[in-house]
């Protein structure tokens, strides 16, 4: 018992800065609120990498904290025990050293780990504002793009509808390597299903494409009554694509997109059926809740 009050005073700052940064956000919370309904609104592209982003830098800030302390600890026990006069906590000094140092090594390698999915979130997110840029470039009036549309298990980056059709568009953030006077560094090949980076290869974003698009077409033919066929689309931004072999499905960079979309000179869908169609993936990229 002796060790759990020495603990509970040591960790009293951090349990005072907590309460104080609740008590806070009540109080504001009280004086005024946000003017709109936020389930109401629309994703924004990226929405769940920023939401994976935020919770994996919430996850590094706490680990990082404890970590901290869990290596002061060690140290700050004895003199509190001491001033408190609990000399069998300063006895055991050895063993809850050794515990509070393994807490924190533990700690400090759950921090790192939260640190590698920021630098991931962050790259998928640059990734998907590129090509959301490059599609906002798109001036015909005919053409819709929603953002994170939602399924079940997964999520849509950006979806495109227009006469043509309907593309669910899979976008892929990947790190170039630095490699000096290497003519090949910025480019990738293209061979049936399978993407060859200059450091590795990648055989499932054309199946997570396609996935994705079968789910998007069955969906969309259940909401509107009527058949609408989605048509997978990969998009890499900032590579150069080289094809040895014809893609299975359209595989490019963002750059490529508005001029992509513009080849089909066919009209597949009219303005009542492109209508019912925005309509459902309205549905589908709405927030629902204030959560972010």
């Amino acid at each position: 018992m002796e060790i759990l009050f020495v603990m509970t005073i040591s960790l009293f700052p951090f349990a005072l800065v907590i309460l104080f940064a609740a008590c806070y956000n009540k109080i504001t919370d009280k004086k005024s609120r946000i003017p709109f309904d936020y389930a109401r609104t629309a994703r924004i592209p990226a929405f769940t990498l920023l939401q994976q982003h935020r919770d994996s830098s919430l996850d590094m800030l706490v680990y990082t904290l404890l970590s901290t302390l869990y290596f002061q600890l060690p140290f700050s026990l004895p003199t509190i025990a001491e001033l408190l006069g609990f000399v069998d906590v300063s006895k055991n000094w050895l063993i809850y050293g050794i515990i509070f140092f393994a807490a924190a090594i533990y700690s400090l390698s759950k921090a790192l780990r939260a640190f590698s999915k920021i630098r991931i979130a962050r790259l998928g997110i640059e990734a998907e504002w590129a090509v959301s840029f490059a599609l906002s470039k798109i001036s015909d009036n005919r053409v819709r793009v929603f953002h994170d549309v939602q399924a079940p298990n997964f999520n849509i980056d950006h979806v495109l509808t227009f006469p043509g059709g309907v593309l669910a568009i899979e976008t892929k953030g990947r790190r170039k390597p630095n490699v000096k006077n290497s003519k090949s560094s910025h480019k990738l090949t293209v061979e049936g299903e399978k993407i060859q980076f200059p450091h590795y290869t990648d055989t499932s974003t054309v199946e997570q494409a396609k996935r994705q698009a079968d789910w998007l077409s069955k969906q969309l033919t259940q909401s509107t009554g009527m058949n609408v066929v989605a048509s997978p689309v990969v998009v890499i931004p900032g590579w150069f694509i080289e094809y040895k072999q014809k893609p299975v499905i359209p595989i490019m960079n963002h750059n490529s997109l508005t001029k992509h979309y513009a080849l089909s000179k066919k009209t597949v869908l009219d303005n009542s059926s492109l209508d019912r169609i925005n309509h459902q993936l309205e549905a589908l990229t709405m927030r629902g809740s204030d959560l972010f």
